[in-house]
């Protein structure tokens, strides 16, 4: 389940998906809110089996952070902090 509601771009719709609170997103933002949400639960899933310095981890990380930058350069830095804010949530429980 991801923190924010996934809804494609409809100009025609776009005010009705406003009134509703739905944010409207783009293929390519949907793709990089996807892509961190995946790589976040993988880095989760790996980090019991896996020394952070393994190579392996070393690259999940910077996937991570790459990834991360296209969220914020596509104007979704609040979408990113907040699957963030919820993998560190996770780990603490």
């Amino acid at each position: 389940m991801l923190p924010f509601d996934i809804q494609r771009r409809d100009p025609v719709n776009e005010s009705q998906h406003q009134a509703r609170g739905a944010r409207p997103y783009s293929p390519l933002q949907l793709l990089f809110l996807l892509r961190l949400a995946r790589l976040l639960r993988e880095r989760q899933e790996y980090a019991n089996l896996l020394s952070p310095d393994d190579w392996r981890m070393k690259l999940l990380n910077k996937a991570i952070y790459s990834t991360y930058c296209d969220c914020v350069e596509q104007g979704l830095a609040g979408d990113a902090k907040a699957l963030f804010e919820r993998d560190q949530a996770t780990n603490r429980a």
